[in-house]
């Protein structure tokens, strides 16, 4: 058993040193592409029409820098499941990132649009985290709220990850 430990430990041992040891990548600066997954709290209050809950739904989106600091424009579509049915949506807004490391934070702020189950629009906010795999591909994460006005008042939290690819 001693003697497994062992042979497993000179195994892993020289190559977490070289992964330590690998200078990490910073990200591209330019426009991007975005793929992720989203999983959505949703409550609205208006007639049994609309019915809240859990959801989840595609994202797709695009984002151009702005500025001379990390700020982006962005620009995405969501297409998903709500218990009520299909969910349909853009949002976008200024995503402003911090840090030129291989780890990044960002916020966002925009607005955005819900075509179904009913209309709505309203604000956006978000907050996260990036961390960059290649000069090319960063994984993301982070939480977000909306609050959207017009067919009744609705109220989303968010939690989303994905990839983003600079162009």
């Amino acid at each position: 058993m001693n003697r497994v430990l062992l042979a497993l430990l000179l195994t892993i041992l020289p190559g977490a040193t070289f992964a330590q040891a690998r200078e990490p990548y910073t990200p591209s600066r330019g426009p991007a592409l975005t793929l992720g997954l989203v999983g959505t709290y949703t409550e609205g209050i208006r007639s049994s029409a609309f019915l809240g809950g859990v959801g989840g739904h595609l994202e797709l989106g695009a984002s151009f820098p702005v500025g001379y600091e990390e700020n982006e424009l962005f620009l995405a579509a969501r297409a998903g499941r709500l218990r009520g049915g299909t969910s349909l949506g853009l949002h976008g807004g200024l995503r402003s990132v911090f840090g030129r490391e291989a780890w990044q934070t960002f916020t966002e702020l925009g607005v955005v649009i819900h075509a179904r189950p009913e209309v709505w629009g309203g604000v956006r906010l978000g907050l996260g985290v990036r961390h960059a795999l290649s000069e090319s591909f960063s994984l993301y994460g982070g939480v977000g709220g909306q609050l959207g006005f017009g067919s009744g008042l609705r109220l989303d939290v968010e939690m989303l990850t994905g990839l983003r690819w600079a162009l």
